[in-house]
């Protein structure tokens, strides 16, 4: 027994002396096999020997191949289900005025072809215009602008090739110019609309016995809740708070669509609105359909049929997109949703220039008590299919089965036999079929308004191109993305923001994890403060921040980064006694570019200091929007200072 176990010690002694040699040697990395981390760590290493002083970036360590599979498995699922989508915006993403196509006119169906030879192609792309032509009164049917002939640059300007010799009728049917290239070209043509015509067109509400919805972008607030329209719509308005786009936003427990609720309740406070005058507070997502039910069951109970509706919010927060959604629901006359023609929805702010409107369906007893009949029957099949739908999500990771959905029905239809036939040959050729607002039975009807947006002076995308636009929204439910920010570093989210970590009152305070919520096509990097500025103008324009994008006269227009005159103080708490868990004490806001939430010890006091182009929406939000945001990520990256991404839900209380 003495014998083995000497012979076993001898065997262990040489096999650890061999490797210590082979550590100990030049040749440790031929001759040791490295693993797949390790390798991939390396890979990264050399990716920053011509970076100085940069700590981290996204685009030098791929960060993409860290990503969980159920992410990742996600995300392809999402590219093959809107690949049609995809491929018709890439092919317009790098498209410029002249890439606008000579006949694009032919695409109206009344076009007159008349060119006299003069003038040279480049006056005659967009059309002829002729100031001699008066203006009609009809509206376009995307953004509501008077259609004219007289000056290209007007809202609801048609080329005189279309426009003239066009009855009233005929127009109805017709969209102006810019909605025409914003639709099928993607492409927004230069409108002059001053803010003066804004407020003039919203002022018009104040005198009115009407009830007021405020839309505010659930990404962008309270850059999203501009500050003078509580002002404009009087201090005894009734309001109803809708907060838009609550499918982008993830699911950090079971209880988030409250806290968010709660929230966007306490900003609307403090932006100067009246809790006696706010009736109602919903989350809807207008591209789910989550909400719109329960939002269109509260307008008929609060409101009933007692005046005029208006969609207020500012630029692209969502107004045309619920317009859009109650016009084919149960809020519309149901003999004339199909004659209104639908709003312009682009992600380019100020796509509404004018009011759109139509009848609202007067909610009587009989209606009332048939529409909630029809959503009586449909709770069970909706109860079950979300039950489904969260138990694919738990096994599959599948991030479009955790969006909240909703179903939108119509409970009073037209009935098949009152449809007119086009081709029935006993009525002969039938008139072209518009919508008379004039006629007798809509004389003492009640409207909802779709009004133009309005831009919030602490918005920055008026600042951006249409292709910077679109890498700035978020395609599907956000994936925070999480970093260790140390002392003295700063965390850029592209060209478009930046964050320093100036100090904190705790001695043993090295670092804190912040957690970045915004578009993943914003790369991300941390470099140190101290070189940040110079950094920043070294790699504009480049991969590593990839937005502003362009050539030298783009970013000769670009205004940089400006810092925010106040440091923000982010202070640490628990947000629920009871489970002690440790939560984001605030949300730092960048503007329209995203917000970083900050997850500070107890009792400790951090200071951060903003960076925005002209320091535009700087804010500090608390509570904060996500506040368990930890439970969506993954674990620390060895050697790194990011975390993995993962899925951005979980099924926790």
């Amino acid at each position: 027994m003495i014998k083995l176990n000497s012979t076993l010690f001898r065997i262990k002694s040489i096999k650890y002396a061999t490797q210590l040699s082979r550590f100990l040697s030049t040749d440790f990395k031929e001759n040791t096999k490295l693993s797949l981390r390790q390798k991939s760590w390396m890979d990264s290493q050399q990716r920053y020997e011509n970076h100085q002083h940069i700590f981290y970036s996204s685009h030098l360590e791929l960060q993409d191949e860290y990503m969980s599979y159920g992410l990742k498995r996600s995300i392809q699922n999402k590219i093959k289900k809107d690949l049609k989508r995809y491929r018709k915006e890439q092919k317009t993403l790098n498209r410029y005025d002249t890439d606008v196509p000579e006949d694009w006119m032919e695409d109206y169906e009344y076009y007159n072809e008349t060119n006299d030879g003069n003038g040279s192609l480049q006056e005659n792309k967009y059309g002829t215009a002729d100031p001699n032509i008066p203006a009609s009164n009809v509206p376009c049917n995307g953004c509501g602008a008077i259609l004219h002939c007289k000056h290209q640059t007007s809202p609801g300007f048609l080329p005189t090739e279309i426009f003239k010799g066009r009855t009233e009728n005929e127009l109805k049917s017709l969209t102006c110019q810019r909605c025409h290239f914003l639709k099928n070209y993607n492409i927004a043509l230069d409108i002059e609309v001053t803010p003066e015509s804004y407020i003039e067109t919203i002022s018009s509400i104040k005198d009115k016995y009407a009830l007021a919805i405020v839309m505010v972008d659930l990404l962008d607030f309270p850059c999203s809740i501009w500050p003078g329209v509580h002002e404009l719509l009087g201090s005894k308005r009734p309001v109803i708070i809708v907060g838009n786009k609550v499918d982008l936003l993830p699911r950090d427990s079971n209880s988030y669509l409250d806290h968010i609720k709660q929230c966007l309740t306490e900003e609307i406070l403090k932006s100067g609105f009246d809790r006696l005058n706010v009736k109602y507070v919903s989350l809807i997502s207008a591209k789910t359909g989550y909400g719109i039910e329960e939002l269109i069951t509260q307008l008929q109970k609060i409101w009933a049929y007692k005046g005029d509706v208006y969609l207020l919010g500012c630029t692209n927060v969502g107004k045309s997109s619920l317009f859009n959604v109650l016009l084919n629901s149960d809020y519309c006359r149901p003999e004339t949703s199909d004659l209104i023609r639908k709003a312009t929805t682009c992600p380019w702010p100020g796509t509404t220039l004018k009011m759109l409107k139509f009848p609202i369906f007067r909610p009587s007893e009989i209606r009332i008590y048939e529409r909630f009949k029809r959503l009586k029957s449909e709770k069970f099949l909706k109860a079950e299919e979300e039950k489904l739908r969260i138990e694919s999500a738990r096994k599959t990771g599948n991030i479009s089965d955790a969006v909240p959905v909703g179903t939108i029905g119509r409970t009073f239809i037209k009935n098949i036999d009152d449809v007119d036939d086009a081709f029935a040959m006993s009525k002969g050729t039938q008139p072209i079929t518009t919508f008379n607002e004039r006629s007798k039975e809509y004389q003492k009807s009640r409207w909802v308004y779709d009004t133009p947006g309005v831009l919030h002076p602490e918005q920055i995308t008026n600042l951006l191109t249409p292709q910077e636009l679109r890498e700035l929204q978020p395609k599907q439910m956000i994936s925070p993305r999480s970093y260790r920010l140390k002392l003295g570093m700063s965390l850029f989210v592209g060209g478009l923001g930046r964050l320093d970590f100036i100090k904190s009152d705790s001695k043993d305070l090295d670092w804190v994890q912040i957690f970045l919520f915004a578009s993943f096509d914003l790369p991300t990097m941390i470099v140190e403060t101290e070189h940040a500025l110079e950094i920043y103008k070294n790699y504009l324009n480049t991969p590593l921040m990839k937005v502003p994008m362009g050539d030298e006269e783009r970013l000769r227009r670009w205004p940089g980064l400006q810092c925010c005159t106040e440091d923000l103080i982010v202070k640490g708490y628990v947000l629920k006694s009871k489970t002690k868990e440790l939560n984001c004490s605030g949300d730092i806001i960048l503007s329209s570019s995203g917000w970083v939430g900050v997850r500070a010890p107890i009792d400790v006091h951090c200071v951060f200091r903003a960076w925005t182009p002209h320091a535009r929406g700087i804010f500090l939000r608390t509570p904060s929007l996500v506040p368990y945001a930890e439970r969506i990520i993954g674990k620390r990256i060895r050697n790194s200072l990011a975390y993995n991404t993962t899925k951005p839900f979980v099924f926790k209380k």
